[in-house]
């Protein structure tokens, strides 16, 4: 059977929004609001219905629905959003990728209902670093309800986030959130980011997390989850260390990069990989895929 190597590139048909705009009521010593800078800002169900419908008359396959959260660790002005996102549904074939943040029963019902149709959940293993690194209150037992009450309300597809290196570059818990995505629900694929230290945070001079401890996270998924795929998805570090990072990623079990290398790309093909290039977001499933090529 032939192996295939997804290269996925998101510029310009999968954009990203931000609901909340720049708002986020937590400090989060690795970000502070940073990331939000980069979506474009759709707060209002105007907005965001005007908008949608532009990206699928200029051609867009998709769009990330994210955001900021409160200080419970929900997506502010999710809720509010929940009948535009059905009626842009309706109205267009556009895939919704949304960044779910905590989510009770009620939510994934409403979230389901709306028909969105990716589920991102970001999985933190360790309290330790959910306390010291998100300032908030919440424990590990927060993100496996989420997995599971979406799992419960028939998310199509639900896919969770690992971020390596949270701890100021250091592993802990990673190991860990992969048993709660095992014990929780059955994922459609599995991303994996990597902690960048970012200028204006309180983390901007930590310690990258080392190739090394990238690969023995994503060589532990490769283990657990044989049968799904593995991304590595473009929060990662792009200096020096880009293309070590991306190898031991690949060689550890990845079949999927957001925005990978040259040297990644040729290296997958020395491994006996075929290329597919794909306009959209890593953690597109393949029965998504069908939708837009």
């Amino acid at each position: 059977m032939t192996k295939i190597f997804r290269a996925y590139y998101v510029w310009p048909k999968f954009p990203s929004i931000s609901m909340s705009g720049n708002r986020c009521s937590l400090h989060c010593k690795h970000c502070n609001h940073t990331y939000l800078e980069d979506m474009q800002d759709l707060t209002t169900p105007e907005e965001l219905l005007a908008s949608c419908r532009r990206f699928a008359d200029e051609g867009a396959v998709g769009f990330l629905l994210s955001g900021g959260c409160d200080t419970t660790g929900k997506m502010l002005n999710l809720q509010r959003l929940l009948p535009t996102i059905k009626q842009i549904k309706e109205e267009t074939d556009l895939i919704i990728k949304l960044h779910a943040g905590f989510v009770d029963k009620s939510l994934a019902e409403d979230i389901v209902a709306a028909g969105v149709d990716i589920a991102s959940v970001e999985v933190v293993g360790s309290t330790a670093t959910i306390h010291e690194i998100f300032d908030f209150t919440a424990t590990v037992k927060s993100y496996a309800e989420t997995l599971n009450n979406l799992e419960d309300a028939g998310m199509p597809f639900i896919v969770p986030h690992v971020c390596i290196g949270l701890h100021y570059g250091k592993l802990l818990g990673e190991f860990d959130a992969l048993q709660i995505i095992k014990t929780q629900c059955n994922p459609a694929v599995l991303v994996f980011i990597v902690f960048r230290p970012t200028k204006a945070t309180a983390m901007q001079h930590c310690p990258l997390p080392s190739p090394t401890d990238v690969g023995s996270v994503i060589s532990k998924a490769s283990q657990m989850f044989p049968n799904h795929d593995l991304s590595l998805g473009c929060i990662r570090p792009r200096n020096q260390l880009r293309d070590a990072i991306e190898l031991s990623a690949l060689q550890s079990g990845v079949n999927r990069m957001e925005i990978p290398s040259k040297k990644t790309l040729e290296e997958a093909e020395k491994m006996g990989f075929s290329l597919k290039k794909i306009p959209a977001c890593c953690a597109l499933p393949e029965e998504l895929e069908r939708k837009i090529l």
